[in-house]
């Protein structure tokens, strides 16, 4: 993938996220219009994208979920085949999988057609 490709759809992952974000601006209840596994999907997306891994602790401080919720998620995302451990960083480091990375650059070059 190019360089220009891979910054649009991380600028369009990036857009996404923000979006989801707001909506706890306008909703007194945040937890009922959320997508926790939505957003984890498009932190982890960009972080992969940007800096092949990411410390756990690190992805759940941007996220509006608690980190309880994200580290459940995380444990599915793994379980699925969605994220793999960073085995030259150590366990606290994820990344998203070359499949799972595959699917959300298709997913996000779908939204700009």
């Amino acid at each position: 993938m190019t360089d220009q490709l891979l910054a649009n759809t991380v600028e369009s992952a990036r857009k996404l996220l923000d979006r989801q974000r707001k909506r706890g601006l306008f909703f007194a209840n945040n937890v009922i219009f959320g997508d926790p596994a939505w957003e984890l999907l498009l932190a982890l997306y960009i972080e992969t994208e940007q800096h092949d891994c990411v410390k756990k602790g690190d992805l759940y401080e941007g996220l509006s979920v608690s980190t309880s919720i994200a580290s459940r998620w995380l444990t599915v995302f793994l379980d699925q085949g969605y994220i793999e451990i960073c085995e030259n960083r150590g366990p606290d480091f994820v990344r998203l999988t070359q499949d799972a990375q595959t699917e959300c650059t298709d997913y996000l070059n779908s939204m700009r057609e």
